[in-house]
C-alpha cells in the first residue's frame, strides 16, 4: 500500500508500507511510458521517479495523492438534527442514550432539555 505521496514537477516519491511493495509497484510499472528514471536503495522504502510533465505516469502520481473522504454525518450530528422534533420527555431520554450511549446520553438529556432548554425559553 502506498502510504504517502510527494509531488514536484519533474518527480515523485512513494512511500510503501514494504519492500515487497516497492518491488511489486516497480515490476508492475516496468517500461511505461513517460518514465526517465528511477532511484531507490535496496533497504528502503522510498522510491523516487522521474518523469516528463504531461505523461501517463504524471498523471496516474498527481491522482494518487491522499484526498480527504467526504464528511458523513455521525451520531451526534443524527442527534442534533432529530432531537428537536422529540417532544415526550421519555422518547428523549430513550432517543439519546439509544444513540448517545448510557454516559453521553444521560448528560446531553438532562443538560439540554432539562436545565438548558427551559432556561432559554424563559428568557427569550
Amino acid at each position: 500500500m502506498i502510504e504517502y505521496v510527494s509531488l514536484r514537477e519533474d518527480s515523485a516519491r512513494l512511500y510503501f508500507s514494504s519492500v515487497e511493495e516497492r518491488d511489486l509497484f516497480l515490476r508492475g510499472m516496468g517500461r511505461m511510458e513517460g518514465v526517465l528514471g528511477v532511484e531507490y536503495k535496496e533497504n528502503t522504502r522510498t522510491l523516487l521517479i522521474r518523469f516528463k510533465e504531461g505523461s501517463f505516469i504524471h498523471y496516474l502520481l498527481e491522482n494518487l495523492k491522499n484526498k480527504k473522504p467526504p464528511k458523513r454525518m455521525g451520531k451526534e450530528d443524527l442527534h442534533f438534527y432529530l432531537q428537536p422534533f422529540l417532544k415526550n420527555p421519555a422518547v428523549k431520554l430513550a432517543f439519546s442514550v439509544a444513540l448517545l450511549g448510557w454516559g453521553a446520553g444521560l448528560i446531553s438529556f438532562g443538560v439540554c432539555s432539562m436545565l438548558l432548554l427551559p432556561y432559554l425559553k424563559t428568557k427569550l
